[in-house]
């Protein structure tokens, strides 16, 4: 017994250690990035409430979202907390299933978006359904790995309060903790700012629906056709349906189509 506990002992110091520097590394790489979400943020925000350009307010939140991305590959690549999961049988089963559960509810998430907005059969929209997913996926992975940096501090903080009060730490030592703790509090802040932002995405379906749109219209509809009639003039794309059957796309607002099931005659 006395001498495992030893080993116990020193085994969570290290572990403690490793995940210091671990979340002092993360803390000052989304301190780097907060600086450049809170302007481009900013930025996106003054120009949805001035009802200024959609083109930029779309260009804004494709940046936004290349830069999460470049975080969230820099944030995952030397994640702990993915580490020492991959390093237990069950951990690994537990990713796994976590994975395949983002990608299912993604999948989901893409027809059901795909059948309200253009009421057809999501095989149609192929490439479509797979740009919504790969977002959805890479939206829900972002907030699982962000998820991950709060446990991680959590579980430091519990622990090395737990090891502080046994040891009796000098004051030294004590404020050196506390400055770290303001630290990872501002970086727990930015986190959740970043978590609560992509979940209130849900409350502007306007500006999501349009993407969609926009994306649709110009990837997955067809700009030339033989059929005739007074539905197809002016019209901004078509999707084949069936042999007779088609999806015309015409434009009734800046940034904004109307979806019609037409018969296609020749």
């Amino acid at each position: 017994m006395s001498i495992d506990e030893p080993q116990s002992t020193e085994l969570q110091d290290i572990t403690l250690v490793e995940l210091k520097e671990w979340l002092i590394q993360t803390t000052q790489l989304f301190a780097k990035f907060a600086i450049i979400l809170i302007f481009l943020g900013s930025a996106l925000a003054f120009n949805i409430v001035m009802h200024l350009s959609l083109v930029a307010s779309y260009a804004l939140i494709i940046i936004i979202g290349a830069v999460l991305f470049i975080m969230i590959i820099l944030f995952s690549t030397k994640n702990i907390v993915h580490h020492y999961l991959k390093t237990s049988t069950w951990g690994r089963i537990l990713t796994y299933l976590l994975v395949a559960l983002i990608n299912g509810l993604s999948y989901l998430w893409a027809i059901g978006e795909i059948n309200r907005l253009f009421l057809v059969d999501p095989s149609n929209l192929a490439l479509t359904t797979t740009a919504l997913t790969a977002t959805q996926s890479f939206r829900y992975t972002t907030i699982v790995l962000l998820i991950s940096y709060l446990a991680a501090v959590g579980i430091y903080v519990y622990f090395s309060q737990k090891d502080s009060v046994a040891a009796g730490i000098r004051q030294k030592s004590i404020n050196h903790r506390q400055k770290l703790r303001m630290k990872l509090f501002a970086g727990m802040i930015f986190v959740s700012i970043v978590i609560s932002s992509m979940i209130a995405l849900d409350n502007f379906p306007k500006y999501r629906d349009q993407m969609i749109q926009i994306f649709a219209v110009n990837i997955d509809f067809y700009n030339y056709h033989t059929c005739t009639g007074d539905g197809f003039k002016n019209i901004d794309g078509i999707l084949f349906l069936s042999a007779s059957e088609v999806l015309v796309a015409k434009k009734t607002e800046p940034m904004t189509w109307q979806f019609k099931k037409l018969r296609c005659e020749p």
